[in-house]
């Protein structure tokens, strides 16, 4: 048996935890993720990050920083379309806030174009973004030259435009630089794992949940067609389903999927304007 130390991210209490020596023997591309019930430490649970040589790469809590929920599969690998892309080049060269933009329009269901001239950038780029929705969101995002973009921005009227940190179209408004809160929190922590695939595992993770958060609102809401819905049944829901407790403010980032990304129709409930009135 292994020992590692494992530290609260909450309260920073800490105590050695024994795991098997073989159970990181699959996670030579990937993270080992274990979790860390109340009371194996301290009152907290969370989810700990440990690679093949037993080291802790991170630890993720649902009420910890902006209450990002972290539920999250025991092992994750990556595929080996995954090990192809230039995570390198994609970190030099591509700014924290246009990812984060990117992964807010993919999260809203709408169509984007980046204008860059380095050409060498693009298939990296687009196989990124695959990669990090992989088994989750669908999207279509393009990525073209600024001439070109100005010599053809008729053919492009439906699609948010962005140049480095800079969004030169957004006609709905869209991107709203008060509600990327969540989606910065996720780019953070793949720009700050000095492990490149670690990064790009955890992202992935963090957007999957995202997705099927919002999918289980989805079928709740057209299971319930016709009948009163409150914020209340719909965190109890998606604790009874997915066993994670999501806090209000992650709520209305799921309801704005739910809406503008599956299409639904979110009803009005009494009492109250609309889902994002905490009862």
């Amino acid at each position: 048996m292994a020992k590692i130390e494992i530290r609260c991210p909450i309260c920073s209490k800490w105590e050695q935890i024994e795991i098997a020596d073989d159970a990181t023997k699959n996670v030579a591309k990937g993270l080992l993720a274990i979790n860390i019930a109340a009371g194996m430490i301290c009152e907290h649970s969370f989810i700990a990050y440990v690679d093949k040589n037993f080291s802790v790469r991170d630890c993720l809590v649902a009420d910890f920083k902006i209450e990002l929920p972290k539920t999250i599969p025991a092992e994750e690998k990556i595929t080996p379309e995954t090990e192809t892309i230039k995570f390198d080049l994609i970190k030099m060269n591509i700014p924290e806030l246009l990812m984060v933009n990117i992964i807010k329009t993919i999260f809203l269901g709408k169509k984007a174009i980046i204008l860059s001239d380095q050409e060498f950038l693009y298939n990296h780029l687009l196989n990124f973004f695959k990669a990090i929705t992989e088994n989750s969101f669908e999207f279509d995002l393009l990525i073209i030259s600024e001439a070109h973009y100005k010599s053809s921005k008729n053919d492009y009227k439906d699609y948010i435009v962005f140049k480095n940190r800079e969004v030169i179209r957004d006609k709905l408004k869209i991107i709203q630089p008060k509600k990327l809160e969540f989606e910065k929190e996720m780019v953070h922590k793949f720009a700050t794992e000095y492990d490149l695939m670690a990064g790009v595992i955890i992202l992935r993770n963090e957007i999957n949940k995202v997705y099927e958060f919002s999918k289980t609102i989805t079928e709740l809401i057209q299971n319930k067609e016709g009948k009163a819905i409150t914020s209340k049944l719909i965190i109890e829901h998606i604790l009874e389903k997915h066993g994670e407790r999501i806090q209000k403010p992650y709520l209305s980032l799921l309801i704005d999927i739910v809406q503008n990304y599956f299409k639904i129709t979110v009803p009005k409930i009494s009492g109250v304007t609309d889902l994002l009135g905490f009862l």
